[in-house]
């Protein structure tokens, strides 16, 4: 099986799969990894030919078009050793690329169609986080003064719809990821669903969690809850995405708290200019909403874990997503049950346990 992996200058992207292929290794799977980006540079030296980090993109376009295509013809060479069953290839590599204030496409559909990917992946992160990443790391700080917070979420926003494109041209499946996600989530989508499928056996189940983000963040207990509950989902086999893996709303909320010239999320080390945060507020809330109903369509069903009284405008609008998607709606809801609530639900449950055991059943 093929993999191609893209992601954006910061996201996390080619540690993340790192830590997918060790995971797979450490559970007995034959499986390669091919950072395009250091393959370049690679290939440069080889052609004798140096080419300092923050100038590859400066290249002629005919010579970074060759250059990539020399790189490319390398890797499809040995591509067919991971056509069958047994050995799983990784490719990890930039759809496009934001620089000087322009989109550049950073593939060749030519070697993409000679590859022929089982599936795409986009691995996405908090554009805070994606911010903190290119400040943090010296050969990425070159993009700092390249990229406001705005044009780091418009450029990732531009990634997914690119790698969407190259997935529905080649009539393959796609998946968002996020970096700061468990190196399981990827894991059992190549072993466990796409694998599957690809021999005519049954994937496993895909869920979305869905519950009140912000009323869950204030509370440690109800957290905690939420967290054990995506350890038993996916203790039952389950791929679980959980929107809480990729948190941009947060930059919102501590803007509206703050006052100063900057901004900064508690969790991270680098503030943000208060005048960025603002011109990027709207991209953050309308990317929120599109980026959960993408991971909506991912999934086969949503699960809806409400221990809080008060209704969420979010939760009921991703149950109303799902239902009229064709998507099957689990709620856990101990409270009384509103109509509108009730609608848009396959099945209610009181506790987590009745849940728990339902979907066992289920499998």
């Amino acid at each position: 099986m093929i993999v191609i992996a893209t992601g954006i200058t910061g996201s996390g992207r080619a540690s993340y799969v790192r830590k997918v292929v060790e995971y797979a290794r450490g559970m007995g799977k034959k499986i390669d990894f091919i950072d395009i980006g250091p393959k370049m540079f690679e290939k440069a030296r080889q052609l004798r030919v140096n080419i300092p980090h923050n100038k590859i993109l400066d290249l002629d376009s005919l010579a970074l078009s060759f250059l990539r295509a020399t790189t490319f013809e390398e890797v499809v060479s040995n591509a067919d050793k991971y056509k069958g069953d047994e050995h799983d290839l990784i490719i990890s590599l930039h759809a496009s690329f934001r620089w000087r204030k322009v989109l550049l496409p950073a593939f060749d559909f030519y070697y993409l169609r000679r590859l022929e990917p089982d599936f795409y992946v986009t691995i996405v992160n908090s554009a805070y986080k994606i911010r903190e990443e290119i400040h943090l790391k010296p050969d990425l700080r070159h993009w700092l003064e390249r990229l406001t917070l705005r044009e780091i979420l418009t450029w990732q926003d531009e990634e997914v719809f690119t790698t969407k494109i190259m997935a529905d041209f080649q009539a393959v499946p796609h998946y968002i990821v996020s970096g700061s996600d468990d190196p399981y989530t990827l894991y059992k989508i190549i072993y466990d669903v796409e694998k599957r499928r690809k021999r005519g056996e049954k994937p496993v189940k895909k869920a979305y969690l869905s519950y009140p983000m912000t009323m869950v963040r204030g509370n440690k207990d109800i957290a905690a809850e939420k967290d054990e509950l995506v350890r038993k989902l996916k203790e039952m086999g389950i791929v679980v995405f959980d929107p809480s893996s990729v948190e941009d709303m947060v930059l919102v909320e501590e803007l509206e708290r703050s006052e100063g010239d900057e901004v900064r999320v508690p969790s991270s080390s680098v503030t943000i200019p208060r005048s960025e945060v603002e011109e990027a507020r709207q991209y953050i809330i309308e990317q929120t909403v599109v980026r959960d109903y993408r991971l909506i369509d991912q999934s086969d069903m949503v699960i809806v874990f409400y221990p809080v009284k008060e209704l969420s405008a979010g939760v009921l609008s991703e149950m109303i997503y799902a239902y009229t998607h064709q998507k099957d709606v689990y709620a856990i809801f101990p409270h009384k049950v509103s109509p509108f609530f009730l609608y848009y639900t396959t099945k209610m449950f009181k506790t987590v346990d009745e849940a728990l055991e339902f979907l066992k059943e289920q499998a």
